[in-house]
């Protein structure tokens, strides 16, 4: 997942530049704009983008430009304090941590530039500004939120080696985080008691004599003293654990951090502090994902080394299905919840790996017009999405089938299996956007041009062999995925529905326009409603073990004998048992009208599971208006029935499909 696009108020402008540093206080302040040079793409490295591909060069060019946006946002915040320093609260004026910041770039540009781009840092600039401009709220006092500048100086001036003297916001009374470092526990430190006054927010005074020394952390008589290696543990101190591994394509180092307040760009998703073996879990994890990545595509794992930064471990799913996201506000960045399995946590590391290159880019060059509608189908998402929404998502799934295409050649038994799988479902869902977007009004030319480079390179990948048995069920897949979405998300036509039942009533043919009339979308037409089949057939590939226990105990798994019907290749029966499901759900109280919703939710799923099932008994006419218009089937039933005028389903279907 993605937070793919995010509001952009907090930058102003989409083609972003900056300074080449914040400029020090005693100095005129310089025009950002004027000051900064220009950020050039070439054709060839935006070709190369387009393509999934990862060049240092390319990657150097997106990587430049999120400095300068940084910068500016820096610059931004720096100018909101200065006119209005009352936002700064108790804590000395902005122009103290712009000193301090100042003389940590000209002491170690590489230390600077390592707080500047971590990826909190970017949330917490575009947040702060949101603040200070009204366009959101917060418990946090403002002071403490804005005052977060001198935590940030603070720790340029410690990666530096430089003495100072500053004061941070102590923003529960307890914690003081420095980005990239670690976090300092002052009341863990010295016990409950000692320090009083609850959870509010206090002013803590940070010292360093001189580079080679420890630093000190200080609160009213309570001391941390931060180690001359911030790396190492301390009391008070947990710095912010990294796993390292290395490959002869590279080394990843990732920060593993749950303790920044501004590590988190999603609500609603509280962030895992692992202990000492959930931490374990994820460096043998990561490691493996990452040795797995470097050995399938050197090329890609090197590029995924040079952008990712962090990762914000989340509370693990309740239904323990993989979650991961990213924002162009944190560069580098990925919130993930830890998946089972080595593969898919190398998966949802590509996956977010894609978003933060198309996020940067997306700075630098418009590929999309704004204002659209949700109004696009994506293979991978259960909603309409918006162009911009479509653009990320297919743009992320060219890496994810690039991956699994290197798995394939890289994996035996049933790992292939599952990678052949993957491939196949993924490959063709994405040849299926990209096609859909071929001469879409919403994109910019150069939006055009990076759309076809990407359909060039999925086409070339559909003239693979694809004979594959997993091919039939990635097939069942997609199909049930598009049908149960055009069920809950589009609306047929109520006059063309109309017509369509009197004329079955009175045996006449289907009048052709008024069954090819197109529906409309409508987000949540219908209520949502889950397919078991989709995950029955998944599991058959990626969770075997599952897949058997659902087979042996469908009345403890909750699965309807008509999927498991269908997943075991009996299309006769389970055509039978999808038909009876949807005539027993016949009744005036669901027939109201063509857009009642009110009917069981587990009914809608079987207007698809007929539609896939008459596919696979030879039915084509039945079966093509059941997968390509199940809205439409669906909405003349509800009709007829309102009229308490009974139609088999399958008849129906098939008087609706002919010549279609």
């Amino acid at each position: 997942m993605s937070t793919y696009p995010t509001p952009r108020a907090s930058t102003g402008d989409r083609r972003h530049t900056g300074p080449a540093a914040p400029p020090p206080a005693a100095e005129p302040t310089p025009d950002p704009a004027r000051a900064a040079p220009a950020h050039l793409l070439s054709v060839d490295s935006f070709v190369r983008l387009a393509s999934g591909d990862s060049d240092p060069a390319t990657l150097g060019t997106l990587r430049n430009g999120q400095r300068s946006k940084r910068l500016l946002l820096l610059r931004m915040v720096h100018d909101a304090a200065a006119a209005d320093p009352a936002v700064m609260g108790p804590l000395p004026p902005v122009r103290r941590a712009w000193e301090l910041l100042e003389r940590a770039r000209r002491a170690d540009p590489a230390a600077f530039d390592t707080v500047l781009m971590y990826p909190s840092t970017g949330v917490w600039a575009s947040r702060v500004l949101r603040r200070v401009r009204g366009a959101v709220s917060g418990e946090t006092p403002l002071w403490v939120e804005v005052g977060h500048v001198h935590a940030l100086s603070v720790a340029a001036a410690i990666r530096a080696g430089i003495a100072f003297d500053a004061a941070v916001p102590v923003r529960d009374g307890r914690f003081v985080h420095l980005p990239s470092l670690g976090t300092v526990n002052l009341l863990g430190a010295f016990g409950r008691g000692s320090l009083g006054g609850g959870h509010h927010p206090h002013i803590a005074t940070v010292h360093r004599a001189g580079g080679g020394s420890v630093v000190s952390v200080t609160m009213r008589g309570a001391c941390v003293l931060v180690p001359e290696d911030p790396r190492k543990d301390a009391r008070g101190w947990a710095p912010v654990p990294t796993v390292t591994a290395a490959t002869p394509a590279g080394t990843l180092s990732l920060c593993l951090d749950d303790a920044d307040p501004y590590g988190t760009f999603l609500p609603g998703r509280p962030v895992h502090r692992p202990g000492p073996q959930w931490q374990q879990r994820w460096r043998r994890l990561l490691v493996s994902a990452w040795e797995l990545l470097a050995g399938d595509d050197p090329e890609a794992a090197a590029g995924l080394a040079g952008l990712m930064r962090t990762v914000v471990p989340l509370a693990p799913a309740a239904n323990d299905r993989p979650f991961s996201a990213s924002s162009p506000e944190a560069f580098g960045g990925v919130m993930m919840a830890l998946p089972r399995t080595t593969t898919t946590l190398a998966v949802s590391l590509v996956h977010e790996y894609q978003h933060t290159k198309l996020g940067a880019l997306l700075d630098l060059v418009p590929l999309h017009h704004e204002g659209g509608g949700a109004t696009h189908y994506a293979p991978w998402r259960g909603d309409p999405r918006p162009i911009s929404g479509l653009l990320q998502g297919v743009y992320a799934h060219l890496g994810i089938v690039r991956f699994w295409r290197h798995r394939m050649a890289g994996a035996s038994g049933h790992d292939a299996g599952r990678a052949r799988f993957e491939y196949l479902l993924w490959r063709d869902g994405t040849a299926h956007v990209l096609a859909g977007l071929r001469g879409c009004d919403e994109l910019t030319e150069l939006g055009a041009r990076f759309v076809d480079v990407m359909r060039d390179v999925v086409t070339a990948w559909c003239e693979e062999d694809a004979t594959a048995p997993e091919a039939g069920d990635a097939r069942a897949v997609a199909r049930d995925h598009w049908g149960m979405w055009r069920l809950r998300h589009t609306e047929a036509p109520a006059d063309a529905v109309a017509r369509l039942a009197d004329r079955w009533i009175l045996g006449l043919p289907p009048s052709r326009a008024d069954r090819e009339e197109p529906s409309r979308v409508r987000v949540d037409a219908l209520t949502a409603a889950s397919s078991l089949r989709t995950h029955l057939l998944r599991s058959r590939w990626d969770n075997p073990e599952e897949f058997a226990w659902m087979c042996r105990r469908p009345d403890v798994a909750g699965v309807p004998r008509a999927d498991l019907a269908f997943v075991a290749g009996d299309f006769a029966g389970a055509a039978h048992l999808y038909a009876d499901a949807l005539t027993a759900s016949d009744s005036p109280r669901y027939g109201r009208d063509t857009t009642s919703s009110e009917a069981p939710a587990e009914t809608h799923s079987a207007w698809v599971g007929l539609g896939l099932a008459l596919a696979g008994s030879g039915d084509d006419d039945a079966a093509r208006v059941l997968l390509t218009r199940p809205e439409l089937v669906r909405a003349v039933h509800v009709r007829l029935t309102a009229a308490s005028e009974r139609a088999h389903p399958v008849a129906l279907a098939g008087w609706l499909g002919t010549a279609l």
